[in-house]
């Protein structure tokens, strides 16, 4: 949710607010997305994306729980679900920032892009951790620190809506990675502290303590009356450090200031009439408008009970509104209020309290508030003295406050709700009154007042209670996306920006079939059928988002969908591959049992991008395999791996050079009298490759292909473009990746789902396909670089290509690279104008542009064109005279 400033404002003052902790022997509770986001945001410290490095994310995330494991502390993981409608604004302008990112395609820019299935790799990690997660239906913040309080136990984020609730907050920037060692006496007067220090090794992980610092008697520290404990150093926040140690401020005042603050229940602008009766005194103007509000209203709402101060504000708002904002702060207060917890029973806990306001039902928390408004009480008569000459917003405020009206109003598709309340709050900002209010009206102020204390707060529409049970169980369990919850409840489907081109339609075209196939099947065991949904994406060259209507999204004829049996359904997959005209669709579902269960997936997942995506040429399959071999044969064999290219081949110099002179150079097979690499890719020869792979062959393999996990030198040049054909088609296989990873647990698993970080690294392919792309033979130049010392190797790669050209035999007519290509055109055009007009010096290598603007299709032409030219190798200067031949 977030309450705008006051992350700020604590940080600004966080000697008072935050106070040193250490973190062990205890639950807590996780906000999930927003330890995903600032998990990645760490791993960009050691890799470039470019898409998805989602190995090394993986790890990251593993790893972050190890040490709360050594620290004894048991994690429980909350996950966003679906976007309510008061989000919406918020969700389309991080759209339009990841537009922003990705327009100029750097690595610099699209630092901030991030990869479509982080979330998906995230839970995965959770299993793997063997953390208890479950996924909210909508959003989780209420969740977690509700269960927090249940659990009394810390909440991790770092989300500013935390230090509004009432409990105690770890913000997640304060936890230091490492993990601590104390010895200390029961009293805390000797102690000895030391880091742990671990090293992975194909053996497994060592563990030392490295001496830090002791403090006192070292004979205590050494004595046997001592205890000794692991620890996360952070800071912890309480809500006593905000309302101070004479409580001036009291609790039940909590939510009523963030709301006077702005979050989404209430927008700033809505309140600009009240904003300008506080009157804020000496003022720092060092400091920002933002944090002058805070500090102001703060002391404000010290001065006030919580009637007196709801009375105030809803009476300095115009006539025609009053209702509306009541409700608002009702439904506002309610939010922080209510204590009903999903989670505290999903996780198996059970309350035994019977007088705990959690046990109260909606209604009873309902009134509990609204008595609360509604009783008579006293304020301070310097409160209401505060309000006679207003000058908390000063010109640079209004300034500040304008600007937001207006981006916030150029968005034109909110929802109906949102639309209704945001006109109320311009009309506000727009048509401010003169506040001086004479002593005559109170009387009738107050009466109109007690008129409101009938009125009930919001209902909050964003439930799962109508979903079907069998989808409720999916998702609370984390094992579908979470926008499947948009597409089931409001019928909306925001398809946020990879790194891709610009220029182009977006990268989820080629999943259109896949989408509809999904918002199909949740409509079909849905209490309130449909067969559209609006699809909101960016729009193709401009920064701007576009709106589109998907409509009749029914099952196929013939088709139907059971939940209920779960090894059944595949029909509806393989559906999907014949309406995307798979001529060999029935043979292609035969054939993929034969390979292990965690590819089968993957490989259809591939096959459907090559047939659907006319970009894609047998150099993008195959640099798809170089990856899959490499996580999923050389990596787990290489446990100490290292992806800094240059440290790597320091620290093994000696042994590769020794097992190079050992190893003889394997020749790649020539015909078919090679059973190995003839044969067809099987469980059986995979197991075999796994086990049969020597150390010192993927030793080898490796030191050939760890320089391709980072940028190159061309890539890291501050204005160097990343090639935005090669981008924007690999992000339309994550694209389908990420759609049937939705489909597949839908139709009760009959392919187990892909493990993205097991199988897909976008550095490493996006590098790997420029290396090969303009090589004669690609597959000579991989069997001979890439696994020249390793004959299984060579057999798995060009098994698994095959396998893809078995059943995409166009693969091998498309062409490779445009540059190349383009390049090769142009110079063609160029001796045939130099044939006929031998004087003409100038003449122009290339087309003109056409008049229309079809540059598309003028491109794709002379790309046609050019395939029946001799490839040129650009790394090759000799290669153009097999040209003459």
């Amino acid at each position: 949710m977030g309450v705008r400033g006051l992350t700020t404002f604590i940080a600004a003052n966080a000697e008072v607010y935050l106070k040193p902790h250490e973190l062990h022997d205890t639950k807590l509770v996780i906000d999930g997305d927003n330890l995903c986001v600032q998990l990645f945001k760490k791993s960009q410290l050691t890799s470039s994306p470019l898409g998805g490095n989602y190995d090394l994310y993986h790890r990251l995330v593993v790893d972050f729980f190890k040490m709360l494991t050594m620290c004894n502390v048991v994690p429980y993981v909350l996950l966003d679900g679906g976007y309510e409608a008061r989000k919406m604004a918020t969700v389309k302008g991080r759209m339009l920032q990841n537009i922003c990112c990705i327009k100029n395609l750097n690595l610099a820019a699209t630092g901030n892009a991030r990869p479509l299935m982080v979330r998906e790799v995230f839970v995965d990690a959770l299993r793997s951790a063997g953390v208890n997660v479950m996924r909210c239906a909508f959003e989780a913040d209420d969740e977690a620190a509700i269960l927090a309080r249940k659990l009394d136990c810390p909440v991790m984020s770092y989300d500013s809506d935390f230090y509004i609730h009432n409990v105690q907050y770890i913000p997640y920037v304060t936890v230091t990675h490492k993990v601590y060692r104390k010895v200390t006496d029961k009293e805390g007067e000797n102690f000895e502290i030391g880091v742990v220090e671990w090293n992975r090794s194909k053996t497994g992980a060592s563990q030392r303590v490295k001496f830090l610092a002791q403090y006192g008697d070292e004979r205590v520290v050494k004595g046997d009356a001592v205890e000794t404990y692991c620890y996360l150093d952070c800071c912890m926040y309480t809500i006593d450090s905000l309302i101070g140690p004479d409580a001036r401020l009291q609790k039940d005042m909590i939510p009523l200031f963030a709301v006077l603050l702005g979050n989404d229940y209430i927008e700033r602008k809505v309140l600009a009439p009240f904003y300008r009766t506080i009157k804020s005194g000496r003022v720092n103007r060092k400091i920002s408008g933002q944090q002058r509000r805070i500090k102001v209203i703060l002391k404000w709402l010290q001065n006030h009970t919580i009637q007196s101060a709801t009375r105030t504000i809803v009476n300095h708002v115009r006539e025609g509104n009053k209702k509306r904002i009541y409700r608002q702060i009702l439904t506002a207060m309610r939010g922080y209020n209510c204590e009903d917890c999903i989670s505290f029973r999903y996780f198996g806990f059970s309350d035994t309290t019977d007088d705990h306001l959690g046990e109260l039902e909606d209604d009873e928390v309902e009134k509990h508030i609204q008595d609360g408004l509604g009783t008579e009480d006293e304020c301070d008569p310097d409160a209401d003295a505060a309000l006679e000459d207003g000058n908390l917003l000063d010109d640079e405020e209004e300034t500040e406050q304008s600007e937001e009206a207006e981006d916030e109003d150029n968005d034109t598709e909110r929802d109906a709700s949102s639309d209704e309340e945001e006109g109320a709050g311009t009309d506000n900002a727009r048509n401010v009154e003169d506040l001086s209010s004479s002593q005559d009206s109170t009387d009738t102020e107050d009466m109109e007042y007690a008129d409101l204390t009938n009125l009930e707060p919001f209902r909050n529409k964003y439930t799962d209670y109508r979903w079907p049970e069998w989808f409720r169980e999916l998702y609370r369990s984390a094992k579908v996306p979470r926008f499947l919850a948009d597409l089931l409840h409001s019928n909306i489907y925001l398809n946020y920006p990879q790194i891709e081109d610009i220029n182009k339609p977006d990268s989820n075209t080629i999943s259109y079939p896949i989408l509809r196939m999904i918002f199909a099947i949740l409509k079909s065991a849905s209490h309130r059928p449909a067969d559209q949904f609006k699809y909101i994406t960016r729009k193709v060259k401009v920064t701007g988002l576009s709106y589109a209507t998907f409509e009749d999204a029914k099952l196929p004829e013939g088709v139907q969908f059971d939940p209920v049996r779960k090894p059944g359904n595949i029909g509806i997959m393989q559906a999907l591959f014949k309406e995307c005209s798979l001529a060999r669709w029935k043979d292609l579902f035969k054939s993929i049992r034969n390979l292990p269960a965690k590819l089968q997936l993957y490989f259809l997942a591939i096959i459907y991008w090559a047939k659907n995506c006319n970009e894609v040429s047998k150099v993008h399959v195959q640099a798809l395999v170089v990856c899959i071999l490499q996580l999923q044969i050389v990596d787990p064999s290489l446990k100490s791996k290292n992806r800094d290219a240059k440290f790597f081949h320091k620290q093994h110099k000696s042994y590769l050079e020794e097992q190079r002179k050992a190893l003889k150079t394997v020749a790649p097979p020539k015909g078919k009298d090679d059973d190995q690499s003839e044969g067809e890719l099987t469980r059986a020869f995979y197991n075999q490759l796994s086990s049969a792979t020597s150390r010192p062959e993927l030793m080898l393999v490796y030191d050939t292909l760890v320089g391709h996990f980072s940028p190159n030198e061309k890539l890291n040049r501050k204005h160097t473009s990343i090639d935005r054909a090669v981008v924007h088609t690999l992000a339309a296989f994550q694209s389908v990746c990420y759609n049937l990873f939705a489909l597949v647990p839908l139709l009760g698993y009959p392919f187990e789902n892909v493990r993205m970080h097991e199988l897909f690294n976008s550095m490493l392919v996006y590098n790997v396909y420029e290396t090969m792309k303009s090589r004669a033979n690609p597959d000579e130049y991989a069997l001979t670089v890439f696994y020249r010392h390793s004959p299984m190797l060579q057999a798995a790669f060009l098994r698994m290509v095959k396998f893809v050209e078995t059943f995409v035999p166009e693969l091998q007519d498309r062409r490779r690279t445009v540059r190349g290509q383009a390049k090769a055109a142009a110079r063609k055009g160029k001796a045939a104008d130099d044939g006929k007009h031998e004087n003409t010096k100038n003449a122009p290598s290339v087309a003109p542009r056409p008049r229309d603007g079809r540059v598309a299709e003028q491109q794709e032409q002379s790309s046609s064109e050019s395939d029946n030219e001799g490839f040129v190798d650009m790394n090759n200067k000799f290669s153009q005279l097999l040209l003459a031949t």
